[in-house]
């Protein structure tokens, strides 16, 4: 049997204390012994996501490998380091983006790579270096624009955070613009990435990487940005807490981030399995 596992991190892979639990560690570890990859998909910077996966993937001499869907799939890293995909916001839109945050004081973080470029060291940042475990550059959001830098290395992301209707208004530009696309991932923050790229090509890009038909694969979500990678796979799998379009979108359901779903699914595919 071949087959490969995604999985979404925040709000589908985290318990309550914003770690995977040992529950879930244990989980991934047992399909991965068996010889079915186990890959992370995310908004987040590479960077985090290697702290993540540390439990099951940082000491192990298994022959499975360990890829990263970074920055919802504008970032493909291979288990060699080997980049199969680099989808980044036009500097033209990231500009427009930088002047609309100025204009309506909103924190924007810009993403490009592993360097995090924040608007300023407040509280904004400050919850995202916690939620991560990153942090960002000393160089600040300013800089990355003045510099040159952006014009020389777009971001794969930009991360909007502020009052509701600031970031209404943000969100509204992005909408205008053909080679951006932006999520809520909450009322306060607006995740904002190249249009040419989604969860979905990422899975696909991987999993041609790991020989495994599209068929075969397994992804775990929660939000609007894992859909399109529920449209690809075999089975989508949404945990209990996913929003409301999303539990409607697949007929495959778990329990809870909370309640470890991603764990309970995968025991309960590795029983079935050697049945």
């Amino acid at each position: 049997m071949r087959a490969a596992f995604f999985s979404d991190i925040d709000g589908t892979l985290l318990g309550a204390d914003r770690e995977v639990s040992a529950v879930t560690v244990s989980a991934i570890q047992r399909v991965i012994t068996a010889g079915f990859p186990f890959v992370l998909c995310s908004s987040r910077p590479p960077a985090s996501m290697r702290l993540l996966q540390e439990p099951w993937a940082g000491s192990s001499d298994l022959a499975v490998p360990f890829p990263l869907i970074a920055y919802n799939g504008g970032l493909v890293l291979l288990d060699d380091g080997t980049v199969a995909a680099d989808v980044r916001l036009t500097a033209s839109d990231a500009l427009a983006i930088f002047d609309a945050c100025s204009r309506l004081g909103v924190h924007g973080s810009f993403y490009s790579g592993d360097d995090w470029f924040a608007w300023a060291d407040d509280r904004w940042a400050a919850r995202e270096t916690a939620n991560t475990k990153v942090t960002p550059r000393a160089e600040d959001a300013a800089w990355y624009r003045s510099s040159g830098t952006l014009d020389a290395s777009p971001p794969h992301k930009v991360m909007c955070m502020g009052e509701v209707s600031a970031v209404d208004e943000i969100e509204a530009l992005v909408a205008s613009l053909p080679d951006a696309v932006g999520y809520r991932s909450k009322p306060t923050y607006l995740e904002i990435a190249a249009a040419g790229c989604s969860k979905g090509t990422g899975v696909a890009t991987v999993a041609a990487h790991l020989g495994v038909p599209l068929a075969d694969c397994v992804f775990f979500g929660d939000n609007h940005n894992d859909l399109p990678a529920f449209e690809v796979v075999g089975t989508p799998v949404a945990v209990a807490n996913a929003r409301p379009e999303v539990l409607a979108a697949t007929a495959h359901h778990t329990s809870t981030h909370h309640s470890h779903g991603v764990a309970t699914y995968l025991t309960e595919w590795l029983a079935a399995s050697a049945a």
